[in-house]
């Protein structure tokens, strides 16, 4: 594993462009940030290469996760997003 691209990812998933997303990834990364392996980086980058409205809109299921994006990764986010 390459910690340099882990801590890429790691650091893009906390700074997106809309506080929201700041806020959800931050929990995101509290909780499994550190845990994830190499296959669910490559998982995350993708999801992270949505623009922030349309990644905000799937976290807040106003959109449709596109099939490619239906993912451990993305199971992951939610859960983050559910917990008290």
């Amino acid at each position: 594993m390459n910690t340099l691209f882990r801590k890429k990812i790691l650091h893009r998933a906390k700074y997106r462009g809309i506080k929201e997303l700041d806020i959800i990834f931050e929990r995101f990364i509290l909780r499994f940030g550190y845990s994830i392996d190499n296959h669910e980086l490559y998982e995350l980058e993708e999801i992270l290469d949505l623009p922030d409205n349309l990644l905000l809109d799937i976290i807040l299921k106003k959109e449709k996760i596109p099939a490619n994006l239906d993912n451990p990764v993305m199971k992951k986010i939610f859960a983050a997003c559910n917990e008290p």
